[in-house]
């Protein structure tokens, strides 16, 4: 392993590499000097780089002449294509990328050893090389260099190749900062003193200079257009800030990010235009360490999937964010509040699961089973929304988008990332409470009137036993089952989030505001209220209708496509639960009684983790955070636990919470 690690040990590949280039191969000598520095697994990163700049400051000769191998290298080889492209977003799309790199990797491309993206192929040939490269410090590849001789003093004048980079890259961003998308949203944009106007005549102007070889002129030129690129850069921010207020679309938020990487690519060689004030080489191992990372990955299809889901999932989960607060309690009043509104979600529910009971006893199909029992629960979801209530589960979606918010803004505070799961949990408890302590008695109670109503029972006594039969937690799938209404609850978020994103991006309560045909309908005030009640509620709507088709329709088109597909939801769990225990009138075995009672507690404990980590995973990925410290979160939440479990169901006191209430309160 520490073959090469020490000065002594590079003298025979060094000289292997020198008698290579002397026979006229250039990329073979190269290969082999990266092979050297390449460590094996467990090493340090850094210590063959630091190995080999010893060896050489040691034998200057080998170092000029290594030194002169890579400068003839790169004076020999096509630059441009990769100075400009390599590692920058294409704007292709989504799908034309993706067939891109798969028939890349199903029928590579001929290699070019006069592209340089393809000498970085060629020579740095293992698929982890852009790896390691980024993991060796800094000062490790100065000294290198340094004993390469590639300094700031050794670079005269700029390279026609990198000046043609720079002049493409800023009319390029120029292009892309004046689009209509952009425009329409930051209309000052279009002003003459637009940065975006100025950035390709400030770049122009700087290049001019060096052509003309006018003395003196450089520098003032070169703070000029690195000021235009940074304006362009904070525009670009302000443009992706202010989306919560006017939406945004995958391909927009997709070009912010293709531009503000145009904008870093194009900063980047701008500096190593003026080697000795602009740190030549910190500008080129960065760029070094950027090129070899895009040949590298190049063809791979998960990045790219990853970075497309990405750019999907913050049009969506901003919108759905912004409704999350009101479902984390934080003090014992919004506690109290919660749980008489989960009371009343239980109530409806109560009454709809023994809509769905009677339904099961109609003679239809079992596609018009699905829709029935699809449009029960929607139809229930829509009144438990509209009135107020609280459907235990439904939040988690909300309020993990809210909670990767916050910490999207405020950096990763593993303190208060921990104070907010409290509060969520503490918020779902309660609502599972309010859920069940209703829906089981209240379901018992129906069944119970329906039997003095009707006198006859609501259901046969076999149905009865079979219903508490499927929520047996190890005897049947309702493990698995709870985990699919999971997924629905947070595909609801997800679809409420989109369709309010949808609706802002595209102006659409401003054009209904606005409609002559409804304005002649219902007059101006009419008009707006309906825009205004669009804007607050279809998103919701929308998302409370697919989880109420979803959840009640799943377990017949399972039965349908013969898939093993059901659904297994808390409240509607303890509603079905006190609707057997009345038709059986006691004669329950007291093993399934208590195994649907535990099964009832379980279902709501996987529905909250399956919804909320889901929406959580896909919140935090959506800004760049991710859950590397997942393990290291688990471990301080399960101490917390022990050190103070009874703060994860019940809530302090108004005034020690007031300050934890404004941390996601809007």
């Amino acid at each position: 392993m520490t073959r090469f690690t020490q000065p002594h040990h590079w003298g025979p590949r060094v000289g292997r590499a020198r008698s290579v280039a002397q026979e006229g191969n250039l990329l073979r000598a190269l290969e082999q000097m990266v092979s050297g520095l390449r460590p094996e697994r467990g090493e340090d990163p850094g210590a063959r780089v630091r190995a080999l700049a010893a060896h050489l400051e040691a034998d200057p000769e080998a170092g000029e002449t290594l030194g002169s191998i890579l400068r003839r290298v790169t004076g020999e080889v096509h630059c441009f294509p990769a100075l400009t492209s390599s590692g920058v977003p294409g704007g292709e799309g989504f799908v034309p990328e993706l067939f891109g790199r798969l028939g890349r990797r199903i029928l590579p491309p001929v290699t070019d050893p006069r592209e340089l993206e393809d000498v970085l192929r060629i020579v740095f040939d293992d698929g982890h090389d852009h790896v390691w490269l980024r993991q060796v410090p800094e000062t490790d590849w100065r000294s290198l260099l340094d004993a390469l001789g590639i300094t700031a003093e050794t670079v005269q004048g700029v390279d026609p190749e990198l000046a043609l980079a720079i002049r493409v890259l800023g009319h390029h961003a120029a292009s892309m900062g004046l689009k209509p998308a952009i425009l329409q949203r930051l209309p000052h944009l279009e002003d003459p003193e637009s940065p975006f106007l100025l950035l390709g005549e400030r770049v122009v102007r700087y290049l001019e200079s060096h052509e003309n070889e006018i003395e003196g002129d450089e520098d003032p030129l070169l703070d000029a257009a690195l000021g235009a690129v940074a304006d362009c850069r904070q525009e670009v921010e302000r443009l992706r800030e202010e989306k919560r207020e006017h939406g945004t679309s995958l391909w927009l938020t997709g070009l912010t990010s293709e531009l503000l990487e145009v904008l870093e690519r194009l900063n980047l060689l701008l500096h190593m235009t003026e080697p000795t004030d602009r740190d030549f080489q910190g500008c080129t191992v960065r760029l070094l360490q950027d090129l070899v990372e895009a040949a590298k990955t190049r063809d791979h299809v998960i990045p790219h999937l990853r970075a497309s889901a990405d750019l999907l999932a913050l049009e969506v989960v901003e919108a759905a964010a912004r409704k999350g607060s009101k479902y984390i309690t934080s003090g014992r009043s919004d506690y109290l509040r919660f749980l008489g509104s989960s009371m009343a979600g239980g109530l409806l529910v109560a009454l709809f699961s023994l809509a769905k009971v009677i339904m099961s006893q109609w003679d239809v199909s079992l596609a018009a089973q699905a829709f029935l029992y699809g449009t029960n629960y929607a139809l229930c979801f829509v009144l438990i929304y509209l009135t107020g209530a609280t459907l235990a589960t439904k939040q988690p979606a909300m309020t993990a988008n809210t909670l990767a918010r916050s910490l999207g803004e405020d950096g990763m505070d593993l303190s208060r990332l921990e104070d907010l799961i409290v509060r969520v949990w503490r918020s779902q408890f309660i609502s599972f409470v309010g859920n069940v302590v209703v829906a089981l008695p209240v379901a018992y109670l129906l069944s119970e009137l329906f039997f003095r109503a009707s006198g006859g029972l609501l259901a046969a006594p076999e149905k009865a036993q079979d219903m508490l039969a499927a929520l047996h937690p190890l005897q049947s799938g309702t493990l698995f089952y709870a985990g699919v209404a999971g997924v629905l609850l947070f595909a609801a978020g997800l679809l409420s989030g989109w369709v309010d994103n949808w609706l802002r991006h595209r102006r659409v309560p401003a054009r209904i505001a606005g409609h002559q045909g409804l304005l002649r309908l219902v007059g101006t005030r009419g008009a707006s209220k309906v825009s205004r009640v669009l804007d607050a509620k279809l998103g919701a709507l929308a998302g409370n209708v697919f989880l109420g088709f979803g959840l009640g329709s799943m377990g017949t088109l399972g039965e349908i496509f013969g898939l093993p597909l059901d659904i297994r939801h808390i409240a509607f769990a303890s509603a079905e639960t006190g609707t057997s225990l009345e038709i059986l009138q006691g004669g329950v075995p007291t093993d399934l009684l208590v195994a649907a009672a535990a099964s009832v507690l379980v279902i709501g404990l996987i529905n909250f983790v399956v919804s909320f980590g889901l929406s959580l995973m896909v919140a935090l990925e959506s800004r760049g955070l991710g859950l590397g410290g997942g393990g290291r979160i688990a471990r301080h939440l399960v101490r917390r636990f022990l050190r103070n479990p009874l703060e994860w169901f019940v809530p302090p006191s108004d005034g020690a919470s007031s300050a934890g209430q404004t941390a996601v309160r809007e």
